[in-house]
Parts: C-alpha cells; structure tokens; sequence
C-alpha cells in the first residue's frame, strides 16, 4: 500500500511523495525510458519517410505523393508503378535488354521485394557481373534492415544475386 504525502524536493518537484520509493523508481524509470524509445521511434519513421521523399525529387510526377511511414519500399514501388514510363521485371536472361533500354531514359529505379530500392545513377561506371552475366552500373539506394540503410556501389552488390525475388525496374522520362 502506498502511502501519499506532499513534499517539495530540492531537485525536482513532486506534489506528492510515496513512501515506498524502490518501487516508485523503477515505475518512473520504466515510463520515462518508455517515453523516449517511443519518440525515437516516431523520429526514425519520419526521418525515413524524408529519405524517401529525396530518393524520388528528381522524380516530378512523384514530388506530390505521399510516404508512407510504415512501408517506405512498397510506398516506393506503388509510386514508381503509378507513375514509371516503361516497367520491366528484371531477370537473370532480360537484364542486358532490360539496362540497354534503361539508357534511353532519363532516370530508372530497381526495386526488390519489400526490402530494397536502388537508383542507376551511372551508366559509364559498370562493372562485369558473373551472377547476372551483364555490366552492371553503379547505383545508389537504400535497403529496409529496421531502418533505411544506404548503399552505394554496382547495382548487382545492392540488388543482390539473380533468383526467384521479384526485382522490377522502373524508367522514367
């Protein structure tokens, strides 16, 4: 049973005081690291939701639409399918056609699965891949691991190696 007086402490003030304290501290430590791990979760979604949102400003018909927090890579796809000029799933037998009409276009986006979107950003940077059996260029993108990691490098490294995942690439005009 607590017991519930007032009291002003030097530190802090409480309107009251409880006498069984030990148990009092842990309660008030407990809510307060509760508090923070649910701000810093919030903080993380939305600083999320504006790596998103800059991955695709160079995208215009993708400057008005909304990202979702909670499903940053199928928010990606969802907008990339709505808005994309060309859409070809890629394939270990259609990547070589697949990157050789991605240069007719001005911008073109990978996504895999759930978990990964990656941007060409280079196509006179390549680099052999033995897995997909074409030159792969150079990319920049972000894979779902928790929070948005990015990455940076030959798309073959981000995209990861030719099997059943759906990898779809996206080009815009």
């Amino acid at each position: 049973m607590f017991i519930v007086s007032w009291q002003e402490s030097s530190f802090f003030y409480f309107p009251f005081k409880i006498q069984n304290q030990p148990i009092m501290k842990s309660t008030i430590f407990s809510l307060v690291a509760l508090l923070l791990f649910s701000f810093t979760a919030v903080k993380a979604q939305n600083d999320n939701a504006v790596v998103v949102k800059e991955f695709l400003k160079s995208i215009p018909a993708a400057a008005a639409e909304k990202i979702s927090a909670n499903a940053l890579v199928a928010t990606v796809d969802a907008i990339a399918k709505k808005t994309a000029a060309k859409t070809i799933s890629l394939t270990k037998e259609n990547i070589a056609y697949a990157l050789a009409e991605a240069k007719q276009f001005k911008f073109g986006i990978i996504v895999v699965g759930e978990h990964t979107f990656v941007k060409i950003s280079d196509f006179g940077k390549c680099n052999a891949s033995g897995s997909w059996g074409a030159c792969m260029p150079y990319g920049e993108g972000y894979i779902k691991k928790g929070a948005l990691v990015s990455q940076q490098g030959y798309i073959n490294n981000i995209i990861g190696r030719p099997d059943a995942q759906v990898r779809t690439l996206y080009l815009f005009n």
